[in-house]
């Protein structure tokens, strides 16, 4: 990040709040510097949205809730959680993930070339580009539409790549709010509102949260959306997750494990409805431990920790050798290699089972640790955040032939915002959604003759 009027004052708020809590509380010192690093990057993101289309903001804002902020408040706030507990002392992993953090940060930020970020300049080009093409985004969106409604007929084999496909529908409505078509606002709504119905049909919500995310990058450009505006889209985005949460349990049980006459989508009105007119449950212990829980993240990294070297020896990049391997060759290619996921490395680099039904991803952070100790998992961190920021700089370069490419990093990065996800999973999914972007404007500038 370069030295500008901003970074400097991001850095005196730094300052400010490193000195408040090591004055005024009890907090760990490194731990602190950890709250510092997380609300430096919340304020970037704030003042980011509306002024440029920041996917690295999303990444790291993520990753830092989740690595950072949810163990601080397990180590320091919750109370013990039998199931979520941190199983290494406060000190020892403050020690290894703030760096890991800091280095995952320096590696996505570090000024490679000035094509860093998607700004206004960008966007005007896009704009100029689509000026006589409101049809585009409709077109992408069907496509993309027809391929989510296509996979769920389509044999596993085929499952991913349509799910790839079906990404399209948000890249297609996200062009859309870039032209002057006057029915964007009812494109975009009925898309969202179709993911809506299939979380609630499925129960489950986490996509719909990372589009949701993705489309507030885009909306408050859209819409330049002032400062109060932001914060209170936030606030209402957080009492949002608060809701989504206190309910799943409860939704998850009425409609998995019983038999109603009433549709998924009327129980789960009913559930919402009743956490609407008591909303003091919201806060209640128990919810606030449910919320907690879900945020952190490092309860799984501390296992690990926990468990090796002591237990089962590093092993020195063996998985990321695994994910390379696994993410360049089709699965037709290479029928033995191994799945992206992690139930498998769970079980393994922390020494705990999981429950038949159950799969558990260890993060970027815990899989560095588990392949190369304290050192090497900062060292791997940095290199992971250089290869997603050399990743980002290749699509706004292509942009400048492409107009619309731009609008596929949301595509791109979706696994990369789980901040959960390991790198086989992250990999997988990069390599095979480049692969789908590569068809689809093949297909469309020398196939059916239509520029993106």
């Amino acid at each position: 990040m370069y030295l500008t009027r901003r970074s400097l004052g991001l850095i005196g708020i730094g300052i400010l709040v490193f000195a408040y809590f090591d004055l005024f509380t009890d907090l760990y010192y490194v731990s602190t510097l950890g709250l510092v690093l997380s609300f430096g990057v919340i304020i970037k993101f704030v003042q980011d949205l509306g002024k440029r289309i920041e996917v690295r903001d999303l990444i790291v804002f993520m990753a830092l809730l989740q690595w950072i902020v949810g163990p601080v408040m397990a180590y320091n706030i919750l109370p013990y959680d039998e199931l979520y507990y941190m199983a290494v002392d406060e000190a020892t992993y403050m020690h290894y993930v703030v760096p890991a953090c800091a280095a995952l940060i320096i590696g996505l930020y570090f000024p490679i070339t000035d094509e860093r970020i998607i700004d206004k300049q960008d966007i005007d080009q896009l704009k100029a580009f689509l000026a006589d093409k409101n049809w585009l985004g409709y077109l992408i969106a069907g496509i993309g539409l027809f391929a989510g409604f296509a996979g769920e007929f389509l044999p596993r084999s085929l499952s991913f790549l349509f799910f790839l496909l079906s990404g399209l529908q948000f890249v297609g409505v996200f062009i859309i709010l870039f032209t002057d078509s006057k029915l964007k606002w009812i494109a975009f709504s009925g898309v969202m509102g179709m993911v809506i119905l299939q979380a609630v049909r499925m129960g489950m919500f986490g996509e719909l949260m990372l589009w949701l995310m993705f489309s507030l990058l885009i909306i408050a450009f859209v819409l330049k959306i002032p400062m109060l505006g932001k914060v209170a889209i936030l606030s209402v985005g957080f009492i949002l997750v608060m809701l989504i949460q206190s309910t799943k349990e409860e939704y998850r049980m009425a409609t998995w494990y019983s038999v109603s006459d009433k549709s998924n989508s009327e129980i789960y009105q009913e559930v919402i409805m009743s956490r609407l007119e008591d909303p003091s449950v919201l806060f209640e212990t128990s919810a606030m431990q449910n919320i907690g829980a879900r945020l952190n993240q490092g309860w799984i990294i501390a296992r690990i920790m926990n468990h090796m070297p002591e237990n089962h020896p590093f092993v020195k990049g063996q998985t990321i050798e695994s994910a390379l391997y696994a993410g360049l060759l089709p699965r037709v290619l290479a029928p033995k290699k191994a799945m992206a996921g992690g139930r498998a490395n769970f079980e393994r680099f922390t020494g705990t089972e999981l429950p038949e039904t159950t799969s558990m991803d260890i993060s970027l952070v815990g899989e560095g640790y588990a392949n190369y100790g304290v050192l090497g998992g900062i060292l791997f961190l940095f290199f992971v955040g250089m290869f997603y920021n050399v990743i980002i700089i290749g699509v706004i370069d292509l942009s400048k032939k492409y107009p619309t490419l731009i609008l596929w990093l949301p595509v791109l990065f979706f696994q990369v915002i789980k901040a959960e996800t390991d790198f086989a999973t992250v990999f997988n999914h990069f390599t095979k959604a480049a692969m789908v972007a590569f068809m689809v404007f093949f297909g469309m500038t020398k196939v059916l003759k239509i520029k993106m």
